[in-house]
């Protein structure tokens, strides 16, 4: 083979070497984009699978209601009380409760208002519900219940009874499991105050403006008749789940967890 040739034929091999060589790199250059753009496609299909739940969880969000909010009145905060406690037997099964706040004077503006009490368990045990103005001697209400008694919240209607509250006086009631009729002194019990206050021509005011009276009764500290007005809510919708955690963020804010953890289920 002459030089000519020799030079010609090495001309074309090194031509094939380098056509290969950007063939090569021209398929993994394409290969890697194919990758990169199956990553892209499947993060942009992750992030369109999260958008729908993201939606969905804002939805929700934004149709939760403001929570109700409890502001506790100025005077009495300092009061000690029993409240949602308990005192009685240590090791005692059933516990009982007051459904009002444990350490102030909470307020109505009823003369017959509803007190609302709570049983943990079903108990055969009596249960007494007393009732008594702090500046009388004798109780103005001494009711038995007998057992059998289911657990949950129960009501003591002041007006099924003829009982009447005086504006501005302090009374207390409580409840207690009477475990020893003989020996009242292992009496499981809570207790809890009560005081009727006017209203105001700004509660007076808001109660016409509002849809639900439970949550201006709440603002304006009258605990009793804001929990009174969402029980008659919830009765005529039982199944309102609004509702129920309107009834649920009141119980809380009053420190009665185990009232309100009953409530989460959905019981009365």
């Amino acid at each position: 083979m002459n030089w000519n040739a020799k030079r010609s034929w090495m001309l074309v091999c090194f031509a094939s070497l380098v056509w290969m060589g950007a063939g090569v790199a021209f398929a993994e250059g394409a290969q890697d984009g194919a990758v990169s753009s199956a990553k892209n496609l499947s993060d942009s299909a992750e992030r369109a699978a999260e958008r729908p739940a993201q939606a969905a969880a804002a939805d929700a969000a934004a149709d939760l209601p403001a929570p109700i909010v409890y502001v506790p009145p100025a005077r009495g905060r300092a009061r000690h009380t029993a409240g949602a406690g308990t005192r009685g037997i240590a090791g005692s099964a059933v516990r009982v409760a007051v459904v009002a706040p444990p350490d102030h004077v909470a307020l109505t503006t009823r003369a017959q208002p509803t007190l609302y009490w709570y049983v943990s368990e079903n108990t055969d045990i009596r249960i007494d519900l007393t009732l008594t103005d702090e500046e009388a001697i004798d109780p103005l209400l001494e009711l038995t219940v007998p057992g059998p008694v289911e657990r949950g919240i129960h009501a003591l209607r002041l007006e099924d009874l003829g009982l009447r509250l005086d504006p501005e006086k302090i009374y207390s009631w409580n409840v207690a499991l009477v475990m020893d009729a003989k020996r009242r002194s292992n009496d499981t019990f809570a207790e809890g105050f009560i005081a009727r206050t006017p209203v105001t021509s700004i509660l007076t005011q808001s109660l016409k403006d509002a849809q639900e009276t439970f949550a201006p009764y709440a603002l304006s500290g009258i605990w009793y008749d804001a929990m009174d007005e969402l029980f008659g809510a919830i009765e005529k919708k039982p199944g309102s789940r609004r509702l129920r955690r309107q009834q649920i963020a009141l119980l809380e804010q009053a420190d009665l967890s185990e009232v309100a953890a009953f409530a989460v289920r959905g019981e009365r």
